[in-house]
């Protein structure tokens, strides 16, 4: 019988003594769950439709809608500083982040303008619409404090006539209701409605 190797010997009783732990560990061992948060529209209740026409009911093509870049990923973006972010692995957003704001802003606006001809814009053509809302956010995001900050460049442009689009920047922000992830993405959360309260208002004021 033939004896073996150092190489051989060294992999059989440590290399693979270690392997095995390894493997029991992926096994048997527990990892942190991801929690998943999303943001979600104004409740029915506290919408401001009464303000908004009941007959003849506008159409209003969204789009198109940008978010910045470090946005697009499943994690939840904190900041620590001036130039640092936290991404947490554990912390996840339910869908992709663009598509929920999107979403939310969407039925928002329905709910306020008392509308349901609310149209997502198509790069293969437009929807035909009474007026159309371009968005290009440069924020959307909260602090080590929980302080969440939305800033968005915006236009409406009244697609019935041919008057320049109205031009605006928003910058908003609102203060964490509690510790932790729930509360900033509630305060997120704030900051969007507080931002679909203003698109209302503008197209409100050229509704003739």
């Amino acid at each position: 019988m033939k004896k073996m190797n150092h190489r051989t010997a060294f992999f059989v009783w440590v290399i693979l003594p270690v392997i095995a732990m390894l493997m029991v560990g992926c096994t048997t061992g527990t990892s942190k769950p991801s929690k998943f948060y999303m943001l979600s529209s104004v409740p029915e209740s506290e919408s401001d439709a009464s303000r908004a026409p009941e007959s003849g009911a506008i159409s209003v093509l969204i789009g198109p809608v940008t978010l910045p870049a470090y946005l697009d990923r499943a994690q939840v973006v904190t900041l620590t500083g001036k130039h640092e972010l936290v991404v947490d692995e554990f912390t996840r957003w339910a869908e992709p982040l663009q598509d929920n704001f999107y979403r939310v802003l969407a039925e928002n606006l329905s709910l306020l303008l008392n509308t349901p001809k609310i149209f997502a814009y198509d790069r293969r053509g437009t929807m035909p619409a009474d007026f159309q809302i371009i968005i290009d956010v440069t924020r959307f995001d909260s602090v080590a404090n929980g302080d969440a900050h939305l800033t968005v460049f915006w236009q409406v442009a009244d697609k019935r006539s041919k008057a320049p689009s109205m031009t605006r920047k928003s910058v908003l922000r609102a203060g964490a209701s509690s510790t932790g992830t729930t509360g900033i993405v509630d305060a997120q959360n704030r900051t969007l409605t507080e931002f679909s309260g203003e698109i209302a208002a503008a197209v409100r004021s050229l509704v003739r």
